[in-house]
């Protein structure tokens, strides 16, 4: 029992950090678009949406290459054993 209190004691003091985290960014954000840095801020998203759209295309094709290593033999000695 006192491990699921301190577990949950835990998670709450987490989400509270997060959530501090989340509208202190927020805050910080509105501030800088109303001094006059909204520019900057849609260059650093969209170079943010670049970098994470190349970043999933890397791990997909990392994904495909790991698909295609042969962990159970090459594909003649898989042929051979399953008609064997």
């Amino acid at each position: 029992m006192i491990n699921l209190l301190q577990y949950l004691q835990t998670m709450f003091v987490f989400t509270l950090l997060c959530a501090a985290f989340v509208f202190g960014a927020y805050w910080l954000c509105q501030r800088l678009r109303a001094r006059g840095h909204g520019s900057k801020l849609d260059a650093l998203a969209g170079w943010h949406s670049r970098m994470s759209y190349k970043g999933a295309l890397h791990s997909l094709e990392a994904l495909r290459a790991f698909h295609g290593l042969p962990l159970y033999g090459s594909r003649q000695q898989r042929a051979a054993r399953q008609t064997g």
